[in-house]
């Protein structure tokens, strides 16, 4: 009698099933990578105007209208003060590492009164600018800057190869400031400066102006400006260039002319101030 071998029967493994509490931390993982993914999605393509709600509750009166483009490359074609002043078109650029916490980019407004742009950079609680652009067109701002000598005519133009701050107050600055056609309207006429530039820098939070004419006008001026967050002083000579009889009555209201016709201007107020010996009004 032949006796059949039989083969040793492998037991079969199956999955084991998953609990109940495994199987929903499963679940509620992938749920998050999910929600995740779309948030980043929607993040990295949303247009502007999806968030424009948060950001007219964060502009303290400041209203962008016409908004398109997206967050990273927006435009809105005007930019409206809370006293309804337009002061022109916004552009703007923002790096998508703004989700990891580095905020930089580059703005531009472009208007009738206002031209500025800049690159930007935020780094904790400081604001780095570079390469900044500025151009006010004194005649057409609104409303009209005045002082006490009169209002300022001509256009202003400003060039910042850096400037960074902290708590709006420049901690380090290199650039200058450019006045052409730089005028006066007071009561008895407009009085011709001619073009004025100031040499501008700060470090550790102090600002230094160096004033100067271009050496053609009617103005002569060669002078000083120091400010900081205790106080400011400004020293300044001027004088007219040549026979200048409406700069010279005009000149008499900053201060009495020397012998040589030079009036010899000293301001300041806080710390910086002109020292009280020197009989200078604060």
């Amino acid at each position: 009698m032949i006796v059949g071998s039989r083969r040793a029967l492998k037991p079969r493994h199956r999955p084991i099933p998953e609990s109940g509490p495994l199987k929903w931390w499963n679940v509620l993982l992938s749920s998050l990578a999910a929600l995740l993914l779309a948030a980043i999605l929607l993040a990295w393509f949303a247009p502007v105007r999806w968030l424009a709600p948060w950001l007219d509750a964060r502009l303290h009166g400041i209203e962008l209208r016409g908004l398109s483009g997206s967050v990273w490359d927006g435009r809105a074609d005007a930019l409206v003060l809370a006293d309804g002043t337009e002061l022109g078109r916004l552009h703007w650029t923002v790096s998508r590492r703004a989700l990891l916490g580095r905020l930089q980019g580059h703005i531009a407004l472009t208007g009738p009164m206002l031209d500025a742009a800049g690159d930007f950079l935020r780094a904790g609680d400081t604001l780095r600018w570079h390469d900044v652009r500025l151009r006010f067109a004194l005649d057409r701002l609104v409303p009209p800057p005045v002082t006490p000598f009169g209002r300022p005519r001509g256009e202003l133009r400003g060039t910042l190869a850096e400037i960074v701050l902290r708590g709006g107050w420049p901690l380090s600055m290199d650039g200058q400031l450019r006045w052409t056609g730089a005028a006066i309207d007071d009561p008895e006429g407009t009085v011709a400066l001619g073009d004025l530039a100031a040499i501008v820098t700060a470090r550790e939070g102090v600002i230094q102006a160096r004033l100067q004419d271009d050496g053609r006008g009617p103005l002569r001026l060669d002078g000083h400006l120091q400010a900081s967050p205790l106080g400011w002083r400004l020293q300044a000579a001027l004088a007219p260039r040549g026979d200048q009889p409406a700069l010279a009555r005009w000149l008499t209201r900053l201060g009495p002319p020397d012998a040589l016709g030079v009036v010899h201007l000293q301001r300041g107020a806080g710390l910086g101030a002109v020292p009280a010996s020197t009989g200078v009004s604060r």
